[in-house]
C-alpha cells in the first residue's frame, strides 16, 4: 500500500499490476458531495478514467457498486478498479532488442537504441521499441499494455519511459514536467561561454512541416548546457555538450544548437554546410544525441528516481574516444 499525493488517496496493487485498486477515505469537507466530485478531485482521475470506470462497473463506496451521481458520506471508502477499466493495448507483442534500465509495478524505463521508432503508427504498426517493450510484458507475465510517456525521435537513443495502464501514464506526464532530462551531444564548433543557457522560442517552420525554427512569435523555450570537452576530428574543433532541458520542445537541442553555431554532428535536418560536410567526412548519418538521465518523483510514491542510460552505440562512442583523445 502506497500513499498518493492526494489527500487521503491510497493505492492497492496485486501482483506485477494485474490489479490496480484506488481507495480514498472520504473526508468530513466531502460529505454529501457527488461521487464524482470525489472521483476527480479527491482520487485525481481523468473524465475519460471515470467513464470506462462506470462503464465496467469499476466504481465501489463501501463496497457496493455506484454510479458518479451517489451522495457519499464522510467515512465512505471509495475505490475504483483502474485496470478493469483498462483495454487491451494496441501494440502487437513482439520480441526484440531492449535493455531495462528500471522497472516497478506501473512504470518501465528502457534505453532506446539510434534508429527505432518508439510506438507504431498507420505507416508501420511493429517492430518498434513499444511492440517490444510489450513482448518483454507478455513473456514476464504481465498484460502486454504500455503507454509511451516521453519519446524521442527515431534517430535519438536514451531513456524512454513506459506506463502499464492509463491512469498512471497521466500521472507520470504530470511527474516529468517537473523532473530533468539531460541528454549528451556532439556538435560541430565550440560555445561561448562554455557553460549557459539558450533561451529562443521555438515554432513550426510551416503547417504540415516537421521542422521548427526560432523565431520570435514561438513558444518559449530554454536548454541549459555544459561544456564536457572539447577536440578535434577531420581538423575541425567540436565539442561534447550536456544539455539539460527546461522546456520540452519539439526538436528543441536540435533547433537551439543550429541557431547558436554548434549544429550537431549527424544531424540531417538542421545542419550547416559545414556541419553537413563533417558529418560525411566522419560517415555519421543521424543526429549523435542521447538522453542519457530522466529524474522525477514518483507519481505514487513521491519518492525520487534517477535513471541513468549509457551510450550503447558503438559509432557515437568511437567518435567521443577519438575527440578525448585529441582534447585541446
Amino acid at each position: 500500500m502506497r500513499k498518493i499525493d492526494r489527500k487521503d488517496a491510497r493505492l492497492l496493487m496485486g501482483g506485477w499490476y494485474q490489479t490496480m485498486i484506488l481507495e480514498h477515505r472520504v473526508t468530513a469537507e466531502e460529505d454529501g458531495a457527488a461521487l464524482l466530485h470525489v472521483l476527480r478531485r479527491g482520487m485525481g482521475l481523468s473524465a475519460a478514467a471515470v467513464r470506462a470506470l462506470k462503464a465496467h462497473g469499476g466504481l465501489h463506496v463501501d463496497g457496493a457498486v455506484q454510479f458518479t451521481n451517489y451522495l457519499v458520506k464522510a467515512g465512505a471508502l471509495v475505490t475504483a478498479d483502474v485496470t478493469r477499466a483498462e483495454r487491451d493495448g494496441d501494440n502487437v507483442p513482439e520480441i526484440g532488442p531492449l535493455e531495462v534500465l528500471w522497472e516497478d509495478e506501473g512504470l518501465i524505463a528502457v534505453n532506446k537504441p539510434p534508429g527505432l521508432i518508439v510506438h507504431p503508427s498507420r505507416a508501420k504498426n511493429d517492430g518498434t521499441l513499444a511492440n517490444f517493450v510489450a513482448g518483454y510484458l507478455q513473456a514476464g507475465g504481465q498484460r502486454p499494455i504500455c503507454h509511451v510517456v516521453n519519446r524521442l525521435d527515431r534517430d535519438t537513443s536514451g531513456v524512454v519511459l513506459f506506463a502499464k495502464n492509463a491512469h498512471m501514464k497521466a500521472r507520470a506526464t504530470g511527474a516529468l514536467r517537473t523532473g530533468k532530462k539531460r541528454y549528451t551531444a556532439l556538435v560541430t564548433g565550440v560555445l561561448d561561454p562554455p557553460d549557459g543557457v539558450i533561451d529562443l522560442p521555438i515554432r513550426r517552420f510551416q503547417a504540415k512541416d516537421m521542422r521548427r525554427i526560432v523565431a520570435e512569435d514561438g513558444k518559449q523555450a530554454a536548454t541549459r548546457y555544459r561544456t564536457v570537452a572539447v577536440g578535434a576530428l577531420a581538423g575541425q574543433v567540436c565539442s561534447v555538450l550536456e544539455l539539460t532541458l527546461e522546456t520540452g520542445r519539439t526538436h528543441q537541442i536540435r533547433v537551439h544548437c543550429l541557431e547558436v553555431g554548434v549544429p550537431l554532428i549527424g544531424d540531417p535536418l538542421y545542419r550547416t554546410e559545414w556541419s553537413a560536410a563533417l558529418s560525411a567526412d566522419l560517415g555519421v548519418g543521424r543526429q549523435l544525441l542521447h538522453s542519457h538521465y530522466l529524474a522525477f518523483r514518483h507519481p505514487v510514491s513521491g519518492e525520487p528516481v534517477t535513471i541513468d542510460a549509457p551510450i550503447r552505440d558503438e559509432v557515437f562512442w568511437a567518435l567521443l574516444e577519438k575527440l578525448e583523445e585529441k582534447t585541446l
